[in-house]
């Protein structure tokens, strides 16, 4: 008795069939583990990030009452730091940054689960003055965080808010970290109520306030999320 086996034209079509079904969902799998390695990351650089801004403040009082000192330089976002910030981080590197752009000030650190972290002083200061920057009067920290450990610019065009960077802020008014928001209280207003907003149609290195709305969601990347 012979048994009937599959013709070569039949595993042909076979193959064909499972390689078109792979072609369809492989790429929605690689996009569902970057998310889930992206918010994990987040929810990690997060966590260590509030514990010793929670150490600081049990050390030092409140950021409100933070020698802040003068001006928005590297000189003094790395005093800041190693004076509040990374006495209580457990780092595998530190220094000035060497990132690119039209503007390279600030202080990196790289973490354990090798996020690297740019850090920058911003306030107010009189633009008409030409010393007007260095006599600014720091009101904040921003800490923008890396997965492909990046050092550049705030807005340099290598960054993408959307799935390999985020911003995190201390303020001289915060009492935990926050993530960076200019757009308001509500979803809509994270979304789409400012230049930062977090749609596909602001460019992918201004989406600063997409970080804020992975938060606002709960730690979910939701359907309208500009991935």
């Amino acid at each position: 008795m012979f048994k009937k086996g599959f013709t070569l034209a039949e595993v042909l079509v076979t193959l064909g069939i499972i390689g078109v079904i792979a072609a369809m969902t492989l790429p929605v799998l690689v996009a569902k583990y970057q998310k889930v390695v992206f918010i994990t990351k987040m929810k990690y650089t997060y966590t260590i990030l509030s514990e010793a801004f929670l150490r600081a403040q049990e050390a030092h009082g409140a950021p409100s009452t933070w020698d802040w000192g003068v001006g928005l330089g590297t000189s003094n976002t790395e005093r800041i730091l190693k004076t509040y910030i990374i006495p209580y981080l457990s780092v595998s590197s530190e220094g000035r940054c060497k990132g690119v752009g039209t503007d390279t000030r600030g202080y990196c650190f790289q973490l354990k689960n090798g996020i690297t972290v740019t850090v920058r002083t911003d306030g107010s200061w009189d633009t008409s003055q030409p010393d007007g920057f260095e006599d600014a009067d720091p009101g904040r920290l921003y800490f923008m965080a890396s997965l492909k450990n990046k050092q550049s610019y705030t807005l340099y065009a290598d960054r993408d808010y959307s799935r390999e960077d985020f911003v995190l802020q201390i303020r001289k008014v915060s009492k935990k970290l926050e993530f960076f928001n200019w757009g308001g209280s509500t979803r809509e207003g994270i979304k789409n109520t400012s230049i930062y907003a977090c749609n596909k149609s602001i460019a992918k290195n201004q989406r600063l306030n997409c970080g804020a709305l992975i938060f606002y969601d709960g730690w979910q990347i939701k359907d309208d999320y500009p991935w």
